[in-house]
């Protein structure tokens, strides 16, 4: 598990606006770079170009002169100083970062605003921040609107202790959970309702949600172990997840894993378990797989489709959700893409609290792009609840960052 040492800055819209300064806007620089030096977050300015920073008396400076002598603690690599330093956005120059400050891959961030820097970002395998309290001037990386969302972002997110509550790692079999599931039980209510709202009606802090899976994801390293990304469907009709589309579609090209929203495809409504408790209704697994199918042409990141099946053998597909309780949904999802020879990584946001993981036992073989009917197919193997309950601070901490993604402010 990785922890957050540093961040790659870029110059032009991040730090500074070119033209007259925008001084409202980078006051408000000026403190994130005061917070991550009070974190000890080591940030490093990255850059090709020479660059001068002009007074109002019309004299002239160094801008990386100037901006070494505002913040002390950062920084300063460029081809201007050193030859050496490969340009961007080639791949060489963030290993040249990595490899000059003693950092892996997954222990920085990038913060920029441009294309140039998001190319660079990818190339070198970062999760890319982008920055708009300047200019708007990409649509790819995960968007912050003021320096202050960034803060609060490293402060409550990147920082965390303990990223998965529960993990089973069975040969091929691999699932995770950020935390338990409980509107009953007091110590997990209120985090479990807030994320119940976000999940099926996209109100309260949606963003807190998805960036919690996405830094878990990042600090981790699966992000370095998948090809590609998908969401389970939910009962109806239909694919993908409204409140999840956008962010792992921004995930996935952040390290050029496409998002393939249609590929698990809903192909009849599906009873939900609560409906048919009421009704008195049997529902077992079968009620999910009689009731998806896979996508053989899939959608690449909303641009075209794939000519071929993207999902086979040698490939691994990080399969999404929001909430597991018997993992009946999850595991339906998880034997269709296997039967393409593709292995899965499971994720959900919360796991159901006393309630084992069920997987579901042989198929047989079968053709996941159609339509199926199946009886009789057997449960497999069971992962006990709490004995794949691995990290039992992760819902202490889940819940205090919640409330302080809520209320975050500047350290004073």
């Amino acid at each position: 598990m990785a922890k957050l040492k540093g961040i790659i800055l870029s110059v032009v819209d991040t730090l500074l606006n070119q033209g007259d300064i925008d001084q409202q806007v980078f006051t408000e620089v000026e403190k994130l770079m005061a917070y991550l030096k009070l974190r000890g977050i080591k940030p490093v300015l990255l850059a090709n170009q020479p660059r001068v920073l002009t007074s109002k008396d019309g004299s002239k400076r160094d801008l990386y002169d100037a901006l070494e002598e505002k913040f002390d603690d950062l920084e300063i690599i460029t081809r201007v100083r050193d030859s050496a330093v490969p340009s961007k956005p080639q791949k060489a120059v963030t290993e040249y970062v990595l490899k000059k400050m003693g950092w892996q891959s997954n222990e920085v961030v990038y913060l920029g605003s441009s294309d140039d820097d998001m190319r660079t970002s990818i190339n070198g395998g970062l999760l890319f921040l982008r920055a708009t309290w300047f200019n708007n001037n990409t649509d790819y990386g995960f968007e912050f609107s003021e320096p202050k969302e960034v803060a609060r972002f490293i402060d409550t997110l990147c920082l965390r202790d303990h990223f998965w509550s529960h993990e089973i790692i069975d040969g091929d079999f691999e699932y995770y959970a950020l935390a338990p599931f409980s509107t009953y039980r007091p110590d997990l209510k209120n985090y479990s309702e807030h994320a119940r709202e976000a999940a099926k009606f996209g109100r309260g802090q949606v963003d807190f949600w998805l960036g919690a899976l996405v830094t878990s994801l990042y600090f981790t390293g699966i992000h370095q172990r998948i090809d590609y990304v998908t969401a389970y469907p939910g009962h109806k009709r239909g694919y993908g997840n409204q409140q999840m589309d956008d962010d792992l579609r921004t995930f996935g090209k952040c390290f050029r894993k496409a998002y393939l929203h249609d590929l698990i495809i809903r192909h009849t409504t599906a009873t939900k378990l609560q409906h048919a408790r009421i009704r008195r209704e049997a529902v077992d697994h079968h009620t999910q797989i009689n009731t998806i199918k896979l996508n053989r042409s899939p959608q690449k990141n909303q641009n075209g489709v794939y000519t071929n099946p993207p999902v086979k053998r040698g490939k691994t597909v990080l399969l999404v959700d929001d909430f597991c309780t018997g993992g009946l949904s999850l595991d339906s999802g998880r034997k269709f893409i296997e039967q393409t020879g593709a292995k899965t990584i499971l994720v959900t946001w919360l796991k159901t609290i006393n309630t084992d993981y069920q997987t579901i036992g042989d198929m047989g073989e079968f053709n996941p792009y159609e339509e199926n009917h199946f009886t009789d197919v057997p449960t497999g193997k069971s992962y006990n609840y709490h004995h794949y309950l691995v990290d039992h601070d992760a819902s202490n901490e889940l819940g205090g960052t919640l409330a302080r993604y809520v209320n975050w402010d500047w350290p004073q």
